[in-house]
């Protein structure tokens, strides 16, 4: 997952502009002064009401849906930079910076209604540690278990299926707190009985896979994510493609992603 620098932001009040942010780009407070953007951007606004303000800086936001920003953003109090770049996407914040709105996200998204996971390649770095006793391990990040806590949050079910027989899947997933089958030869068919199961449409559910084995899967669910290190089909199918790699915060990244749209 990308880190993005925080924007410091001089302004006249620190009330308003926070509200500004909150009810125009879905930025939430943090702490004090520091906002959180959908995305993970971070903004801390300093108050300076004798001095300049923040119409030195240029800001880009992420957002999932730039139109409705935009419109958030003129309800807000702000305004469009229309001398500046015609037809840039720039937006005037209440103490004169400017705002580049950039589209990142999944469109749609707030339907999903399941989430459903390869286990490695995606919870993990696709590497297996095998002891001289022929004991495999594997490595997984905690920041993804705090983000299938944040999508729990967001009433969304989520599972793990693998093709792996080891024991280490089913024990992460119960460390996690979901469900998974491991040992699955045909990943198409078992998630179509899964959705079945959880009487959840395929067009509601969301797949994250890293290789050529979830491609019927992949095929099948109405949302496909991929990491940024999976295998080149995976990627030309994928309709979001994370910047973090298997097993580097995917899930956490996804978490942002899918809580972004439900703003």
């Amino acid at each position: 997952m990308a880190v993005h620098p925080t924007v410091t932001l001089l302004v006249r009040d620190i009330e308003k502009s926070a509200q500004f942010y909150e009810e125009g780009l879905g930025f939430a407070l943090a702490w004090e002064t520091l906002l959180v953007g959908p995305y993970g951007q971070s903004l801390r606004l300093l108050e300076a009401p004798a001095g300049p303000t923040g119409g030195c800086i240029v800001h880009t936001v992420e957002v999932s849906n730039p139109e409705a920003a935009a419109t958030a953003i003129m309800e807000s109090g702000g305004g469009r930079a229309e001398k500046f770049l015609e037809d840039i996407p720039l937006y005037v914040g209440p103490d004169g910076e400017l705002i580049m709105l950039t589209q990142r996200g999944l469109p749609g998204a707030g339907q999903v209604k399941l989430v459903v996971y390869d286990f490695d390649g995606v919870m993990t770095d696709n590497r297996v540690f095998v002891d001289e006793d022929g004991k495999e391990s594997v490595a997984a990040n905690r920041s993804d278990g705090f983000g299938i806590g944040i999508i729990k949050k967001l009433g969304i079910e989520q599972c793990i299926l693998s093709t792996e027989v080891n024991k280490v899947v089913k024990a992460r997933a119960d460390k996690i707190g979901i469900e998974a089958t491991h040992g699955v030869a045909d990943k198409g068919a078992a998630l179509i009985a899964l959705a079945a199961e959880k009487n959840v449409s395929l067009v509601d559910v969301l797949y994250v896979g890293n290789d050529t084995n979830d491609t019927d899967a992949m095929g099948l669910a109405g949302f496909k994510v991929a990491p940024a290190d999976a295998h080149p089909s995976i990627l030309a199918l994928a309709d979001y493609v994370t910047e973090a790699p298997g097993g580097f915060g995917v899930v956490r990244e996804l978490a942002d992603v899918l809580s972004a749209v439900r703003r």
